[in-house]
């Protein structure tokens, strides 16, 4: 590697390394590590997040992006600029939901600093304010480029191990959390696929567990 190659590489490390201690990230408490997996509990926080209609993952993410990057830049009633956040989540939105499983809900986490009451109402319709309850999740960490087939890889990767957990069943659709800005080489991007589960009863619990019991008058 030539010196220019190697400083050019020194550059960007240090601006991966700043840019990721730079933005707000959700706390989380750790709560078990299986396998490739971490169980994770996060606490309720503020999202501003926005519906896309379409079956492309690639143009779903690039429109729903430039919506809630229009609302943290300004695009709100207020005309008021709002701190940049890490990771920006896509997931499938439920058949029971307002869209379809065609459909994604893009996800800015909001800055803790604020309250529904303290931020600006969104200018764009599209664009809404909720707060997210808190929830467990399972989360499969990897580096990689954006593709929808490296996703779709560790989705499945994810799933299966799931399945495979003792104490835990599934209780969501997978949610896609990228970390980085584009200018980060693909091969250092952080990126996550997680999905929300909840505790299996025990027998103990299930035995335990109030019944009800039909006597013929």
């Amino acid at each position: 590697m030539t010196a220019l190659a190697q400083l050019a590489f020194t550059l960007i490390l240090s601006f991966t390394g700043v840019y990721a201690m730079a933005l707000e990230k959700p706390d989380y408490r750790l709560v078990q590590k299986m396998e490739d997996i971490e169980i994770r509990e996060y606490p309720s926080y503020i999202v501003a997040r926005t519906l896309v209609a379409g079956n492309n993952m690639e143009r779903a993410g690039n429109e729903g992006f430039r919506r809630l990057a229009g609302y943290i830049f300004g695009g709100n009633l207020a005309d008021q600029k709002i701190a940049m956040t890490a990771p920006v989540t896509m997931a499938p939105a439920p058949n029971d939901a307002i869209g379809t499983s065609d459909d994604y809900w893009l996800t800015f986490m909001m800055p803790g600093q604020y309250s529904l009451d303290d931020l600006p109402d969104p200018a764009d319709p599209r664009v809404e304010l909720v707060r997210q309850d808190a929830q467990v999740m399972a989360v499969l960490p990897y580096r990689g480029g954006w593709s929808e087939a490296r996703y779709r890889e560790h989705e499945t990767s994810l799933r299966r191990l799931v399945n495979r957990m003792e104490g835990w069943r599934p209780a969501g659709e997978p949610v896609w959390s990228r970390y980085d800005p584009p200018m980060v080489p693909w091969f250092m991007r952080r990126n996550e696929v997680a999905m929300p589960i909840v505790p299996v009863p025990s027998n103990a619990d299930a035995e335990n567990s109030p019944m009800t019991t039909n006597v013929d008058p």
